[in-house]
């Protein structure tokens, strides 16, 4: 009697259809994958509100304005004023030939973290004045701004300090918007922008626009032997934003 042919076992595929498997599973391996369908969410851009913005143009507008009257003191208060008045004539920092001596230009770098300030002396006695390095901190921008733009960085109301080159345009005793910060060479007299001694210099921006200077003496020194419409103040470097903006 004739066998009969041996059928395949129930539940095992046959060489074809293994063949059609394994075909179908390479060429599913080298289609592109699809898209999730989930779209990403572009980062949020901050927007500087409007009045932030009035508030900036109001500081400026103080500190660029006539110095403010002082409020009444008592006769401790004058006395101790009129002392200080008179310490600060007699110790006066020009030099002896000022003005044919005097700072022809101040450069200050944007560079974290000292933000560093240097003078460039012209004069008979140029080469016995100091010159630094010193330490400073431009202004930390209004919360969403970068000042290192340089259009962003001299526009009104931004607290950036402005980048580029300014002629010294005047000077003051202290800001109006702040006692503390003294001996002030203004650079953007429209903005109350200056250079002036403050008791607070961190390594990060950190001022309402001004460069802020480490040293009394040498907001001083700059104050005292800087022309106005002949210093030249050079601003430049890369601004980096601060762990704090205003």
């Amino acid at each position: 009697m004739a066998k009969r042919p041996s059928r395949p076992k129930m539940g095992a595929p046959s060489k074809r259809l293994r063949k059609t498997a394994t075909s179908k599973k390479a060429a599913k391996q080298t289609q592109p994958a699809k898209p999730s369908g989930r779209k990403r969410k572009a980062p949020k851009k901050e927007i500087v509100s409007k009045a932030a913005v009035a508030r900036a143009k109001r500081l400026e507008k103080l500190d660029a304005g006539p110095p403010r009257a002082t409020k009444k003191k008592s006769a401790l208060g004058k006395a101790t004023a009129k002392l200080t008045a008179a310490l600060s004539t007699t110790n006066g920092l020009k030099n002896p030939s000022f003005p044919q001596t005097y700072i022809a230009q101040v450069n200050v770098s944007l560079n974290d973290p000292i933000h560093t300030m240097t003078l460039t002396w012209t004069g008979p006695d140029a080469a016995s004045q100091e010159t630094g390095p010193f330490h400073t901190s431009p202004g930390a921008g209004l919360r969403g701004l970068n000042c290192d733009d340089t259009a962003t960085s001299r526009r009104s109301g931004t607290l950036c300090t402005p980048k580029g080159t300014f002629a010294v345009e005047g000077f003051a005793t202290r800001l109006n918007s702040d006692a503390r910060a003294t001996f002030v060479t203004f650079f953007v007299r429209s903005r109350g922008i200056g250079l002036h001694y403050f008791p607070t210099v961190p390594s990060v921006a950190a001022s309402h626009g001004c460069v802020r200077i480490q040293n009394e003496r040498v907001a001083q020194l700059i104050h005292d032997n800087a022309r106005t419409g002949l210093t030249q103040v050079v601003v430049d470097g890369t601004w980096t934003k601060p762990p704090k903006q205003w």
